[in-house]
């Protein structure tokens, strides 16, 4: 599961962030990125109280990440039961690239508070993250422009695969972004990927209509809202 930013409006409906955040301010986004990591923490709480102990993404700017009250807000605002699973924290490669001291200290930061780092959209800067294997990261996130086609395209095929074997390598798990077609996840699944995202999987929505689809998919036997009572 992974939190994303819209804005609704009265006229156009669902925005997404380019509309609405191309020239907000440093300290918008800011204010934007607090309100996503307190939501995606009272969200577990929601989850929790169902029985759903699912890790949720959070995609969040290290510069930003770096400003934030992360031990306050985390002790505001996280999920009470042990069984918590955590929050995962998305830095887009090209960030992480360009600070990598910056990153492996928000890595440990953020470790004592359950809170762990995913590289997001990762295969454009492969040779620059040689030093991958000494990171405080739990998943590659394969950009969405190498897994489209991947069962079909020969470029983007082996890419797949390299990326794959390299978070299996180092004992992280591989996921898979913008999964739209079925041939692509039958491919990543015969690659030994481990999770994936996309529209194939579901929809967008907002977290009431996710916990009735786990009831709806997993059924009255193991309803989880049922298990948690």
């Amino acid at each position: 599961m992974e939190a994303y930013a819209r804005a609704r409006h009265p006229q156009h409906g669902t925005l997404l962030p380019g509309a609405f955040m191309a020239d907000a301010s440093e300290a918008s986004v800011t204010k934007l990125s607090e309100l996503a990591l307190t939501d995606a923490l009272k969200t577990g709480v929601m989850f929790s109280k169902h029985g759903v102990n699912i890790s949720l993404t959070v995609n969040i700017h290290p510069a930003i990440l770096d400003k934030l009250p992360i031990a306050d807000i985390v002790k505001t605002h996280r999920p009470g039961a042990d069984q918590w699973p955590g929050l995962i924290v998305g830095l887009r490669e090209e960030h992480i690239i360009s600070d990598l001291a910056l990153a492996v200290e928000l890595g440990k930061r953020l470790a004592p508070h359950n809170m762990r780092l995913a590289i997001d959209e990762f295969g454009g800067g492969y040779s620059a993250l040689a030093r991958f294997g000494e990171m405080p990261f739990v998943e590659l996130k394969l950009d969405r422009k190498f897994v489209a086609d991947c069962g079909t395209e020969k470029v983007n095929m082996p890419l797949c695969k390299s990326v794959i074997d390299l978070a299996h390598s180092h004992r992280r798990s591989a996921v898979a972004m913008g999964l739209e077609k079925a041939a692509d996840a039958m491919a990543l699944v015969s690659m030994g990927c481990d999770y994936g995202q996309g529209l194939l999987l579901g929809q967008p929505m907002p977290a009431e209509r996710f916990i009735a689809l786990l009831r709806q998919r997993s059924g009255p036997a193991r309803d989880p809202a049922a298990a948690a009572r």
